[in-house]
Parts: structure tokens; C-alpha cells; sequence
């Protein structure tokens, strides 16, 4: 992580400020063009390192007396214990006698489920081969315009702002968003997607990577000109009460909050998606708690079927140059998505835009009412994609 992460990360047990130990450093070069981005987005002062990258070290709280480990170049935020390694393990003993002494790891109660979620969606990831071509179907180039659609705005509405997005995967998203639309992104999963994000795009000196809970996330509120989550918060126990904890993050005047979820609608549309859902609902509750090995070996049979409807299909629906083909990497990682998370719950429209309208969002946007553009697949507004933005006490819902 650079040091530059200091200025948004908190505790995510009392949000108060941490103290930052480095114990293994890298020089990554920042370009002129970046460091005026970066800049214009928050003017830098002497805690602002940004060519410096801490790979090892810790994070500190002296009002929990907790630390938070820093592993791979990773703040790790978790508020409970995970079979990741403790920094015990990595750096020599005396060393986490002296700079950790009367420090210990968080040991909160984990939120219902929250380990299962935690082990699948990080096999999904680890055993994702990225290529660079595909998002979900959609090509490359047009991922962006797809996220364009999904957030309501045109290129360099974004410039300079500040973004979070939750639940980033192996970051292929996060980082061509970042790039872009010239903004600073802090990208946020549960998983050890992020090991594989790091991998991937960790020279990019406006993206940074959080491992963390959307039930304890480490930020304070009203820091984000923009946050979104795509098809994210259905994956927990409580979809509602992870949206709860999301929309407090956006700045209190005008700042925008983007989800998109499971709806019961899309998954009604037709014969093929009625009958997934049936064998979904059938094979959920014994996949899910299945062994990776065995869930792989599982899924295999249905592979065929994901690469036939996507390359046959789907592909040639929406058009060659906007949707990617499958091959059996995509379609491993597809099935892994439907069939092995604990949870995947639905939502309506009317349902989701309630509760922007519980936390004081105004001027709630629909996916469903906005035409869509060329090359956005169906799916997008069929399913439940919402966007609202904050209001102040003073200020009507209406405004």
C-alpha cells in the first residue's frame, strides 16, 4: 500500500485513525501526469509518500490495541481471524515483540456466513486466469462503456473525484475505471481477490487495494464522491443491512451511490432462466459447503452448456464486438459465481430504491427507466441497478 492510503483508511472497529510500521518498502515511480491527479484530488502534504509502497508491515489502533496486517502490499481490515497468515509468521519474532507489543490481531464474531463467502469467492478469483479481454462477457473496451451506462455519467465526469468501488474481483474493472476517468480509486473485497488485483494492476499509483468486510468497512463516513457495487450485497446474509453500511461512505452534498442486485424478475424472464434457478436452488445449500476440489469437479458437467449459450447465443445477440467469447476459463468462473456462494438473494426495483430513500438519498435513478445503449447487455437493466445521491438535513429528497 502507499502511505497515501492513510488520509481515507480508519478502523474498522472505532473508526478512529491508525498508525502506520513499515517493515519491507518498494520504489514505484509515479509519472507527472498521475502526481497532478493525484494532486488535484487532494493536495498532498509531508504523509503523502507516494513512490514508496509497503509491502510488509501493520497497521495499529491505540484505542482497540489492535493491529491490522499489511501482507503482499495489502492492508488486511478484516475485524475477525482467517486463515491468513499473521504477520508473526512472516517477519522475525523479535521484531513483532517490539514495534506489536500489547497489540494483538482483532478477534470479532464474524458476520453470519461471512468465512464461507470469504473461502468461494476467493477460489473464484485465485483460479481466474486473467487475460485482459474479458468482464463478464462483455469485452475490454466496452466493459468501460458499460460502467459509464451503469453509473449515469460521461467520460471525465469523474476526473479528479474520489471512488470506491466494493467487491472489486481481480480489479480488471477497477483499474481501467481509474485510468480513464483520470480519478483516484480505492478498490475494497472481501476475498483474496485482491492478491491477484495486486498482481495484476498493483503499479497503478491511482488504484489502491483493501481487504475488508461491506459490514465494517474501513473508511469514515461522507469520504466518497462516488461508491458502487455490482452484483455484490446479494452475497451476504443481509443485503439490506450491507447497503446500510454502504450509504454512509458518500459525501454527505451530492455524493452518488450505485448498486446493482439479483432481481426475481430477470430470473423469471424465460424457460432457460427459470430452470438455472430450479437446479440452483436444488444444489446451493451442498455445493456451497463443498470442498474447492470437489466443487470444481461438481461443475464441470455444466461447462459445456455455459460456453455454447455464451459463444452461440448471447454472443451473437448482442454483437461480436462488445461480447466475449467463453472458453472453458470463463465458463469454470461463471458457474463458480451461481452455484457456490452461500447467498444470492433477490430484489426489486421498488424494494431498493426504499432504501435510498431511508438513508436520505434524493434524485433515485432506475436502470429499467433509461434506454439502453449499444452493446449493454439486457441483463443490466433487467436485474436491479439503482443510483442515488446523497442529500443534507437541509435539503428536501425531492431536490
Amino acid at each position: 500500500m502507499r502511505p497515501r492510503l492513510m488520509r481515507w483508511i480508519v478502523c474498522p472497529l472505532c473508526s478512529n485513525r491508525l498508525d502506520l510500521i513499515a517493515w519491507q518498502t518498494e520504489s514505484k515511480p509515479v509519472s507527472s501526469a498521475d502526481r497532478e491527479i493525484l494532486g488535484a484530488i487532494a493536495a498532498f502534504d509531508r504523509s503523502d509518500d507516494l513512490e514508496t509502497d509497503v509491502t510488509l508491515g501493520a497497521l495499529t489502533c491505540q484505542s482497540c490495541r489492535v493491529y491490522y496486517p499489511i501482507l503482499n502490499g495489502i492492508p488486511r481490515m478484516l475485524t475477525y481471524l482467517t486463515q491468513i497468515p499473521g504477520i508473526s509468521e512472516l517477519v522475525p519474532a523479535e521484531r513483532v515483540r517490539s514495534d506489536l507489543k500489547g497489540f494483538t490481531l482483532p478477534g470479532e464474531t464474524p458476520p453470519t456466513g461471512e468465512l464461507q463467502v470469504l473461502k468461494n469467492f476467493s477460489t473464484e478469483w485465485l483460479g481466474y486466469r486473467w487475460t485482459g479481454e474479458n468482464y463478464w462477457g462483455v469485452t475490454a473496451d466496452n466493459m468501460l462503456n458499460c460502467k459509464r451506462y451503469e453509473l449515469g455519467i460521461r467520460p471525465g465526469d469523474l476526473q479528479q473525484k474520489l471512488v470506491l468501488e466494493v467487491g472489486i474481483g481481480i480489479g480488471g474493472t477497477a483499474d481501467a475505471f481509474s485510468r480513464s476517468e483520470a480519478c483516484e480509486l480505492i478498490g475494497m473485497d472481501l476475498g483474496f481477490a485482491v492478491d491477484q488485483a495486486r498482481h495484476y494492476f498493483g503499479n497503478n499509483p491511482r488504484l489502491h487495494l483493501v481487504q475488508a468486510s461491506v459490514f465494517a468497512p474501513p473508511f469514515n463516513a461522507d469520504s466518497f464522491d462516488v461508491v458502487y457495487s455490482h452484483g455484490v450485497l446479494h452475497h451476504t446474509y443481509s443485503t439490506c443491512e450491507a447497503f446500510g453500511r454502504l450509504a454512509k461512505l458518500p459525501r454527505s452534498k451530492k455524493g452518488m451511490l450505485y448498486v446493482w442486485l439479483y432481481s426475481h424478475e430477470q430470473e423469471e424472464a424465460t424457460l432457460l432462466r427459470r430452470t438455472l434457478m430450479l437446479i440452483e436452488r436444488l444444489t446451493r445449500p451442498m455445493l456451497s459447503r463443498m470442498p474447492s476440489a470437489l466443487q470444481t469437479a461438481s461443475l464441470i458437467p455444466v461447462l459445456p452448456f455455459y460456453m455454447l449459450y455464451q459463444n452461440l447465443y448471447a454472443r451473437p445477440a448482442l454483437g461480436k464486438k462488445y461480447a466475449a467469447s467463453y472458453g472453458w476459463n470463463e465458463a469454470l468462473h461463471a458457474a463458480r459465481d451461481r452455484f457456490t456462494p452461500p447467498f444470492a438473494f433477490r430484489h426489486s426495483y421498488e424494494e431498493v430504491a426504499g432504501w435510498f430513500n431511508a438513508h436520505r438519498y434524493g434524485n433515485v435513478q432506475m436502470l429499467r427507466d433509461e434506454p439502453l445503449p449499444d452493446g449493454v447487455p439486457e441483463t443490466y437493466p433487467l436485474n436491479v441497478g439503482v443510483r442515488g445521491y446523497r442529500v443534507s438535513s437541509a435539503q428536501s429528497l425531492e431536490a
